[in-house]
This record gives structure tokens, sequence and C-alpha cells, in this order.
């Protein structure tokens, strides 16, 4: 069982994954997440763009990594039938700015390198993370990353059809 902290806007856990776990799903192919995102994030800040921000998406779905996506759901009791899956990197000085996801209800996040640089929610003042083990995610509210001081890769798994309100969080 998974331990965790629930605040409105975020969960943090115990839940700690070996980082070498994702060498094998990593392939070097980082996209621009201005151009591949632009459907998907509503910007809050007047347009702003992403800055040294990178996704690779993941496609190959085997036997580990769906053993681990389907643990992560049992833990939550969700049955998400829409998601995506894919690594965000942001580099070093980077950042992504305050804005709120269209697609996803909540994002389940895993950090792959050490995490530098903070995630914050905005929601009645600004509360911020650097965490180091399994968080989830309220993207329905303002959200960003600040300028990391080291390169920050993390696991987001984009869940659009299970909201963050019904996560089972016992």
């Amino acid at each position: 069982m998974i331990k965790r902290k629930v605040k409105n806007s975020f969960i943090t856990t115990d839940y700690y994954m070996d980082p070498k776990f994702w060498k094998s799903y990593m392939t070097g192919n980082w996209q621009d997440s201005n151009q591949l995102y632009s459907e998907y994030v509503s910007d809050a800040t007047g347009g702003k763009p992403m800055n040294k921000f990178f996704v690779q998406e993941i496609h190959k779905f085997d036997r580990p990594l769906l053993k681990v996506i389907k643990s992560l759901w049992n833990e939550f009791d969700i049955r998400p039938r829409d998601f995506r899956c894919n690594f965000f990197r942001v580099l070093e000085g980077g950042n992504l700015p305050v804005h709120v996801d269209v697609k996803s209800e909540c994002s389940f996040l895993i950090p792959v390198t050490k995490n530098t640089g903070a995630l914050y929610v905005e929601e009645d003042g600004t509360e911020s993370i650097v965490y180091d083990t399994l968080t989830v995610l309220n993207t329905k509210l303002p959200h960003g990353v600040q300028a990391p001081t080291q390169e920050r890769i993390v696991f987001h798994m984009g869940i659009h059809d299970v909201k963050f309100g019904d996560l089972n969080v016992a």
C-alpha cells in the first residue's frame, strides 16, 4: 500500500521507482513541447512559451511498463480508458509557465532524474513542491514548473477520463 499525503491540488506518496527502470523506454527522441502540446495546454499567462521544455512520447507498452501502470491504477482504484504516457524534460534554466491542462484531469508524475525544479500549483496562494517519489497532480488547477538547476526528467501519465476528485486516496 502506498502512503499518501493528500491536498486539494496534489497527492504526494512514498512510491519510489529506480530510475534505471525507465532507461529502455527513453529513446532520446525529444520534441519541442510548444509544438507538440499546443492543443493540450491552455496557457493562463497570456501566451508565454514553454521554455526549454521537451516531451518524449512512449509507444512501447511492454509487460513491465503495463504492470507498473496497472499497479498505480489499482492503488488509486481507477480504470482509465483514455490516457497517455510520456517523459517530460526541462533543461537547466528552463520552465513550464502556469497553465491548465485541456485534456487531462489528473497526472501521475514519477521522477527519473534528480528533481530540482519545483512543481507549483496556484490555488488560494501558490504552493510548490520538489518531489522524489510519485506525485499525482490535479491538472485542472493552474500549475507550472520553476526553473531547475539541472536537467529534470519525469515520467508522466496523463489521465483524461478520471477526475482528480475520483481517485481513491484512502
